[in-house]
């Protein structure tokens, strides 16, 4: 057998309606069927019909007449080739490699039918699990065709074993033979990329990162290899520390990885602000407070204090409960808005409602377009104090109905103030959307001002007129929970 293009060069064009049904190892060279004359071609294209029909018994007899009839004709070795796949889906590999793919070799060596046997040889040992045999097939046609898709195929093959059986040294040796060595072309460049990283995190995980990197390289170039690198090795890191035992591993790979970051900004300083943001999640990663805070540091050094930076260390400081400190970064903001909203959410946190109120008040003096957004802060405050009755006056100065509404019925409804919040819910009802819920509250105004004949009316109401809304599902459920009342959903008032 002499060295031949790759398949896909010669097998693209197939008999007329069935090539799209076979496979690039069952398509006959164009050349071939171009050669064959219009008998043969009759004869092949009945074969043919079978075998895409699934009828392989069949088309083992129509290619066993065509070898019969037509022994001399250029179609004959992708007769005796498709005879071979036909005996293979008839599960008989022993008949197949002996009386078919071998043949084929033996009969026309320098053929391309030839070299696609030598690669089905292999298959079909592999199928009758002679996995050595199988394995001594791929490595021969590696060594007769390197550089032809059927070696491709066959680095594939050897590298899924190799996997299976855990042979880190030939994994070793066919990733690099795909990753470095294999020209890349259209047939190979897939195997060949998908390889180098496979090969990167195969390094990465023995704590190779230069190797790692270097595998990757022949993928990419550029900002795109920084984030590959990284991402992959952080991704790494990361797996490593999920067991104690490859727990120094992952810290060996992630001190690579950092020395790395570390390069990188000197080369490209315009990106180093972004690479040290890296450095600071690489650490959260490691469990390293102190490392991140030096980082941080050292970008408000390098870049100044601004208030993306100021934010990062006051989330620092808030982790470690140092809220005092996390106070005065929050004070040093250019925005003294966002600022001050960060600290009144920190006032929040820690029950100082009074002092939210206050920051709160200073925000409506110096943004005053947002002052709507502040009202309803420091009525919620209100709510949260239990003063109910300055959470009304407040909710009555901001311009958000009928949400507004609704806040200050509940208030009222807690200051048993049932007519008024009654009302509010009333006005409420001229909003589509807020009209279910409206009116469902106001059933629960009612019965809580004990007001039982009302309550129930109210809800049987919600049920009828707002059949598809959930709060009718709600008010049906509770009529029957708490008055043991069925009513039917939908339907009309006077009903």
């Amino acid at each position: 057998m002499t060295f031949l293009p790759p398949i896909l060069a010669f097998a693209l064009v197939l008999l007329p309606l069935t090539a799209a049904a076979l496979s690039s190892m069952e398509q006959i060279p164009v050349k071939t069927f171009e050669a064959m004359r219009e008998v043969e071609r009759y004869q092949m294209r009945i074969a043919e019909k079978h075998y895409t029909d699934g009828k392989f018994k069949t088309a083992l007899a129509e290619y066993e007449k065509f070898l019969t009839l037509y022994e001399k004709s250029p179609g004959a070795p992708y007769a005796q080739l498709m005879w071979s796949h036909s005996m293979m889906h008839l599960k008989k590999p022993k008949t197949a490699l002996r009386d078919g793919f071998q043949s084929v070799i033996d009969y026309w060596p320098e053929s391309q039918e030839a070299t696609i046997a030598a690669y089905c040889m292999a298959d079909a040992y592999r199928t009758m699990g002679e996995v050595k045999s199988a394995q001594e097939a791929f490595r021969f046609l590696i060594r007769e065709y390197p550089e032809h898709e059927i070696a491709i195929r066959s680095r594939l093959d050897l590298l899924h074993y190799a996997r299976l059986h855990k042979d880190d040294e030939e994994r070793m040796s066919l990733l690099e033979d795909l990753a470095f060595k294999l020209k890349r072309t259209e047939a190979s460049k897939a195997a060949c990329a998908s390889a180098a990283r496979e090969l990167a995190e195969f390094h990465f995980f023995a704590q190779r990162f230069d190797e790692g990197k270097k595998a990757l390289a022949t993928n990419h170039s550029g900002k795109e290899l920084f984030d590959n690198v990284f991402n992959l090795s952080a991704k790494t890191v990361g797996h490593l520390l999920k067991n104690e035992k490859t727990k120094r591993a992952a810290i060996n790979l992630a001190d690579q990885l950092l020395a790395s970051l570390e390069q990188d900004i000197k080369e490209r300083p315009e990106e180093g602000k972004a690479i040290l943001y890296r450095t600071v999640g690489l650490n959260a990663t490691l469990g390293r407070p102190s490392e991140i805070w030096k980082t941080y540091e050292e970008i408000a050094k390098r870049y100044g204090r601004d208030d993306g930076i100021l934010g990062k260390m006051a989330e620092w400081y808030k982790q470690r409960e140092k809220r005092k400190e996390a106070r005065l970064i929050y004070a040093e903001f250019k925005d003294p808005v966002a600022g001050l909203k960060n600290i009144a959410a920190m006032d929040l946190q820690e029950g100082k409602v009074k002092e939210a109120i206050e920051v709160y008040r200073k925000l409506i003096e110096i943004d005053g377009d947002h002052a709507d957004e502040y009202l309803w802060s420091i009525a919620g405050c209100y709510e949260k104090l239990s003063d109910w009755k300055k959470a009304i006056g407040v909710y009555r100065q901001v311009d958000r109905f009928p949400a507004n509404n609704f806040r200050m019925a509940s208030c009222h409804r807690r200051l048993g103030e049932h007519k008024e919040a009654i009302l509010l819910y009333a006005q409420c009802m001229v909003v589509d959307s807020a009209a279910p819920e409206a009116s469902l509250q106001t059933g629960f105004t009612y019965e809580e001002a004990k007001e039982k004949v009302k309550a129930i009316r109210t809800f049987q109401l919600t049920c009828k007129r707002f059949p598809k809304a959930g709060q009718a599902g709600k008010a049906h459920a509770h009529l029957q929970n708490k008055y043991n009342i069925n009513v039917t959903l939908g339907g009309t008032e006077e009903e």
